[in-house]
């Protein structure tokens, strides 16, 4: 019988983010940092003006896995750049369901529903993209397997859409190259939902506190996802820092 392995969300972000603040926001010549704890799944970072990687263990990087809400990054891109979001502004109405999160349980905009991890937001956009646009513009993104059969409205959940952490890296580094087809406005917009504050990471629920503020007035962007199965709770944070050593993207998978 497989055990089952868990580790609490928060504990799996701060492996990424020990990892990050001892690689990027160290000093000119700082002393030499203690160990980070060992990343028990995958860890890459790519230093985006050298284009170098490091990555912790090359087989989990290149395994294929659902996406989860890290899937919302590609997703909003698709529903501005074809018209079916106006703008970060524009609100989306809360029909009156009840959800399992509180914070869902409202009028959203982009922003709120990107921070917030609200469903049923990118559910209805995903309805409205249909199968064939959305495919159409995950292969033009070079995402995954860029399979939205199904139920559109989980693809990126239970789903048969799959994204390996080395192809999520590959995507953000695009992203923050301004290298996608999608227009400056469509990448500015997005990159603005991701952008989080000195101390936390925006989760479903309430900010993770991350005991900052971020060294040397770094700036971090992320996206949190989760989703339960069969061999245990898979955890991402995927995103980019902005430090005055450069500007890095990172991808977590445990």
């Amino acid at each position: 019988m497989r055990q089952r392995l868990r580790i609490p969300h928060t504990r799996a972000v701060l492996f990424v983010l020990t990892a990050l603040a001892t690689t990027v926001c160290a000093a000119a010549k700082p002393p030499a940092p203690k160990p980070a704890p060992a990343h028990p799944g995958c860890f890459l970072l790519m230093d985006l003006k050298t284009g170098e990687v490091t990555r912790n263990d090359a087989k989990k990087c290149a395994k294929r896995m659902v996406p989860a809400s890290t899937f919302k990054v590609p997703h909003a891109l698709i529903a501005l750049e074809t018209g079916v979001l106006s703008g970060p502004d524009e609100v989306r109405k809360w029909d009156g369901t009840k959800h399992r999160v509180e914070m869902w349980n409202q009028d959203q905009t982009l922003d709120t529903a990107m921070r917030r991890s609200a469903l049923w937001f990118f559910q209805g956009t995903a309805k409205q993209l249909g199968q064939q646009r959305m495919e159409e513009w995950l292969k033009r993104f070079r995402y995954g397997n860029a399979d939205a059969s199904g139920d559109i409205t989980r693809s990126w959940l239970g789903g048969p859409l799959r994204v390996s952490p080395d192809e999520q890296l590959d995507f953000l580094a695009r992203l923050y190259r301004g290298e996608l087809p999608v227009s400056p406005k469509t990448l500015e917009i997005v990159k603005a939902t991701l952008v989080q504050g000195p101390d936390t990471v925006a989760n479903t629920r309430d900010g993770i506190n991350m005991g900052g503020p971020w060294k040397d007035g770094a700036v971090l962007s992320a996206k949190t996802g989760t989703y339960p199965d069969a061999s245990g709770e898979l955890t991402w944070l995927v995103g980019h820092v902005a430090s005055p050593r450069g500007g890095f993207v990172f991808v977590s998978a445990v």
